[in-house]
Order: C-alpha cells, then sequence, then structure tokens
C-alpha cells in the first residue's frame, strides 16, 4: 500500500492515521469536552509524546535549522506561561504551539526524497475527502449550516472561519501539486486537484468568511505576480465576477460603515470596527509588559479590564499580531516574525531551483502572514497542522536540494 511508504507512516502508524483524519475529527471531539478538557487536548499531547518518543527510540535530533527557526519563540512562550496569573490555562493553549513544532519538526526530519514530500502532500488532499463530502450535504440541506447570520458553510469543522482557511490551503497544495517540479503526480490525481481548486472557492465563498477570501485571492494573485502573469488577470476578472453575488456585496458592504443601526434603535460596530477598537484599547495593557507579556492566552482574561464597551465576557484579540504582543510581548512577536521570515526566505533562496512551485508557497505564506491581521490563526489547531506539516516537508526538501548541491560540487572540486 502506497500509505505504508510514507516516512510519517512509518514513524508512527498512530501520528499518520491522526493527521489524516484530524480535519473531520471536532463533531467527535466536541461531545468529549468535558469542563473544558476534551480528548482533543490528549491527541495534541500523544502528538507531542510520539514525536519526542520516537525520536529518543530512532536515536535522533531535531534539526540545528528548526531549531534556528522555532527556538525563540518556544523559550519565549515558556517564559509567558511561567508570569500568567493563570498558568495552568496558559499551559494547555500553549500545548497547541508545540504540536505545531512536534509536526514541523516531524516533516523536516523524515522528509528525505521527492517520494516523501509527495506522501505528505496526498495526506493532506486526502485529509479533505470528508469535509467536501459533509460539505455537499450542507448544500443540500443548508438549515444544518445556518446560524443567526445565515448560511456559513462548516464542514466538519467547529467554526466556519477555520474551514474557511483549511480551504484555502487545500487550493494552495492543489495548486502547487500542478505547478511544481518538485513532485511528479499520476495524472488521475492531478486531475483530483484540478477539481480541487474551483470545488474549494466555492467552498470558501459560501464560509463567508472575508479574510479567506483574501487569501484565497492573493494566493494565486502572488504567483501571478512572481511567475504567471494572466493568473493576475484571471483573479481580477473573478474578483470583478465575485462582487455581484448578493451576499458577497453585504459582507463588503458591512466594512464600507463602521457602524449599523440595531433593531433597538441602538448603533453596532460592524466586526472590522469593532476590532479595531479592541486593539487600540488593548494597547496600554501591552505597553505595561512590553517585553514579556501577560501571559500565554491571557488576552480574553483581562479583556473587560481594558474594553470597558463589553460587560460580559472577554474575546480573543482576533489579530495574532497583537495576540502575541500582548500575551507574549514583543520579544514573542519578533521571534514569530522570525519564525516566518525565516520560512519565507528559505523559499526565496531556492526560488530558481523550483520556480513555480515556490511562488506557490511564497505566496501562501504571505497570505498566511496578512490574514494572521484578522484572524486567531495560531487557535486554528486543525488548519495550522496541515500548515506546519506541508511548510515543514517543503522546508525540508529544499535543504536536501542544497546539501546534495554541496556535496556535488565538493566531488567536483576533490576530482580536480
Amino acid at each position: 500500500m502506497i500509505i505504508r511508504k510514507s516516512p510519517l507512516y512509518i514513524f508512527s502508524p498512530v501520528i499518520y492515521l491522526l493527521l489524516l483524519t484530524r480535519a473531520s475529527l471536532d463533531p467527535i471531539l466536541k461531545m468529549t469536552d468535558f469542563g473544558g478538557i476534551s480528548f482533543g487536548a490528549l491527541l495534541n499531547l500523544a502528538v507531542i509524546v510520539f514525536f519526542f518518543g520516537g525520536l529518543l527510540q530512532n536515536r535522533g535530533s531535531i534539526p540545528a535549522s528548526v531549531l534556528k527557526l522555532w527556538a525563540g519563540f518556544l523559550v519565549v512562550g515558556l517564559i509567558s506561561i511561567v508570569i500568567s496569573p493563570t498558568p495552568v490555562t496558559s499551559f494547555r493553549s500553549f500545548v497547541s504551539v508545540l504540536t505545531y513544532f512536534a509536526i514541523f519538526s516531524l516533516a523536516y526530519t523524515f522528509v528525505r526524497s521527492r517520494e516523501d514530500l509527495e506522501s505528505i502532500i496526498k495526506l493532506i488532499i486526502y485529509s479533505s475527502s470528508i469535509p467536501f463530502a459533509v460539505s455537499i450535504v450542507q448544500f443540500a440541506f443548508p438549515e444544518t449550516s445556518t446560524t443567526r447570520h445565515g448560511f456559513r458553510l462548516h464542514g466538519t469543522f467547529s467554526h466556519p472561519n477555520i474551514y474557511a482557511f483549511y480551504l484555502v490551503l487545500i487550493a494552495a497544495v492543489s495548486f502547487y501539486s500542478i505547478k511544481s517540479n518538485m513532485v511528479f503526480f499520476s495524472k488521475r490525481f492531478i486531475r483530483l486537484c484540478t477539481a480541487l481548486i474551483p470545488l474549494s472557492a466555492i467552498c470558501v465563498i459560501a464560509t463567508q468568511t472575508r479574510s479567506a477570501w483574501v487569501a484565497f485571492f492573493a494566493i494565486f494573485f502572488i504567483y501571478g505576480i512572481l511567475y504567471e502573469r494572466k493568473y493576475v488577470v484571471l483573479m481580477c476578472c473573478i474578483g470583478v465576477l465575485a462582487l455581484f453575488l448578493p451576499f458577497v456585496q453585504d459582507r463588503i458592504a458591512d466594512l464600507a460603515s463602521d457602524s449599523q443601526i440595531t433593531d433597538s434603535g441602538g448603533e453596532k460596530l460592524n466586526s472590522y470596527a469593532w476590532r479595531k477598537v479592541v486593539w487600540l484599547s488593548s494597547w496600554e495593557f501591552i505597553q505595561n509588559k512590553i517585553f514579556f507579556g501577560h501571559g500565554y492566552n491571557t488576552f480574553a482574561y483581562y479583556f473587560l479590564d481594558f474594553f470597558t464597551m463589553e460587560e460580559s465576557h472577554g474575546f480573543d484579540a482576533h489579530n495574532a499580531y497583537v495576540q502575541i504582543a500582548f500575551d507574549m510581548g514583543f520579544m514573542g512577536l519578533f521571534f514569530y516574525l522570525v519564525l516566518l521570515i525565516g520560512i519565507l526566505l528559505k523559499h526565496l533562496k531556492s526560488f530558481a531551483k523550483d520556480p513555480k512551485g515556490n511562488s506557490v508557497l511564497l505566496a501562501l505564506i504571505c497570505s498566511y502572514m496578512v490574514v494572521c491581521y484578522s484572524d486567531n490563526i495560531l487557535f486554528y489547531l486543525s488548519y495550522c497542522w496541515y500548515l506546519w506539516l506541508l511548510l515543514g516537508a517543503s522546508c525540508a526538501m529544499l535543504e536536501k536540494r542544497v546539501k546534495k548541491r554541496l556535496l556535488v560540487h565538493t566531488d567536483w572540486i576533490n576530482k580536480l
């Protein structure tokens, strides 16, 4: 079986099967939530334990390249747990970040060939089968995905926003599979990827997640700027056509005015205007502990102290940069940017070796950095698992290529 050839399956069938099915597990995990502790938390710990346990068993070590990217962010995160007023809650939340590191390191450590990278891509693509099947059911029976905000497709995910970004990733991975010269798939798999791109686009629109619309548009638009100009024109045309959809018009019009009149005659800020007010309100608290922050995932804990417009319960920042600056201070924000920019530079340095594939990945990373501005991306665990799996695998292949060129060059010099 092809599945058994995967380096992740050989290393740990449990982790492989967990990654293959994680996009479909939210409904099941939700039923196991008791007092804030769920089976999902145990799965997070399992990923970390299996990863480090597997390394010890195989006498392996985390590559220095990975530690250079992640060490600063992880160390500041651990410091932020110690200084948190709710260290247990902070630790439980930070475990998610540790799983991202473990999954990135897994791919980086065990992807050693083109076939390994292909197996990772297939895992990500095949993980979407159940979410897409559920989406078809939700389209057929819209009442199953209708909330007080109207119809918003959510597939198998706990929230439409998480599903939306997962769909953007599926479209990007499909596009990469078609364009990259680092992977070679069968015609049947390429046809599947070709079909998934428009299907993902339809589902992304139906989630009504505006930032995901921007991310989807940005990936193909940036790719067009970097390599094939026709995609710039194509995305502009698709963008114009999308504006004729009534609910797209409504979602965009909602951003045009900062406030709306409610049924009771009061004034209500739209979601983006509300977020800007929240970000500004949190600035004084950020300044008070500017270096290491207030503690990981404490933004919601302090929310009612700095945001007087809300009296009932706290909210997260809906901005990864503000959230990190508040929770982990500017040291945490600095190392988060070091991580993202470091991965970006890795793909830029090897751009010429695979211009099409690297253009897609660069566009994906840039779109991720853009949507960090308006969403709680670090809290979208299912989506982040697949994103960091892909980035770890692609970085591993780029490093393997560099080492191979150096060995060839060294051998050539020795022969002289």
